[in-house]
């Protein structure tokens, strides 16, 4: 059996039912029939040439399991299925910005929404960032007033973690950028309250946007060279929580240290 030969017993719609309602299920034949409506000679002949491919085997209660390589192959098709359902969005934006043991989970985000309109992609980001009660994380290429001023307010009212990654061009002239210190009523309590130095790194190439709240999360790529704020992935189940999360701490561990882009004078007074 070479792979053409297994790749063969996944085209069938009735076998590939069968393989996923086995996946962390055992089943009787009879079950199989009831729960996916398949007649019982159809559901033998499914279930023999799955066998016969060491996909599943009947254990000793004679119930069908699904093996581990079988197990691994609908992981992958799983991936495929999301891709699919947005397939224009990834092959039209840079995905090689995601690194690959997280494109090997997009098979788990099957509740992935696309959002295709800039203003309302533009009002779920800013909400995100207003109503994140735990922690708030985000990557930025834009100088995001409103995530600062939300962040003053959010760093007095309670406990919260916020992190920022953000790109070295919004640091013009290795300063803090020209109006920071006019958003807050007391700028040097704000930067002292938000450990700039711990909580904001600098990325010297950002291709890719996010904010992640215990709330949801909204990821944005690159198309042409400049993130597309105008389609993103959005969702605010647990697993994409989790998930951006984790992309954010990958390019967490890239930044750099705040201090060499701002000068002494101004972070020897924060």
């Amino acid at each position: 059996m070479d792979l053409t030969d297994l790749l063969f017993e996944f085209s069938n719609k009735e076998r590939y039912k069968i393989l996923k309602s086995l996946d962390g299920n055992s089943k009787k034949h009879r079950q199989i029939e009831i729960d996916l409506s398949i007649p019982g000679s159809e559901v033998s002949r499914h279930l023999k040439r799955l066998s016969q491919k060491d996909l599943i085997y009947k254990n000793i209660e004679n119930d069908y399991e699904i093996t581990n390589v079988g197990k691994m192959f609908l992981k992958i098709m799983d991936i495929f299925e999301v891709s699919l359902k947005h397939k224009d969005f990834l092959n039209t934006h840079e995905i090689t910005s995601i690194p690959v043991h997280l494109i090997f989970q997009l098979g788990k985000l099957t509740d992935l929404e696309l959002g295709d309109k800039i203003m309302e992609n533009m009002e779920i980001f800013e909400n995100l960032v207003k109503e994140a009660e735990e922690f708030l994380f985000t990557i930025t290429d834009q100088y995001q007033k409103t995530l600062l001023k939300e962040a003053e307010q959010k760093l007095k009212s309670q406990s919260i973690m916020i992190r920022a990654l953000v790109d070295q061009s919004v640091l013009k002239s290795y300063n803090i950028p020209e109006g920071w210190s006019t958003l807050f009523e007391d700028s040097q309590s704000f930067f002292k309250n938000f450990k700039i130095f711990e909580n904001i790194r600098i990325l010297e190439e950002i291709k890719l946007s996010l904010v992640v709240s215990e709330k949801g999360g909204i990821l944005f790529l690159s198309k042409d060279g400049e993130i597309d704020y105008s389609q993103c992935l959005l969702d605010n189940h647990a697993f994409f929580v989790n998930w951006i999360k984790e992309l954010f701490e990958w390019y967490w561990k890239k930044g750099k240290n705040l201090k060499p882009f701002i000068k002494k004078e101004i972070y020897s007074t924060i």
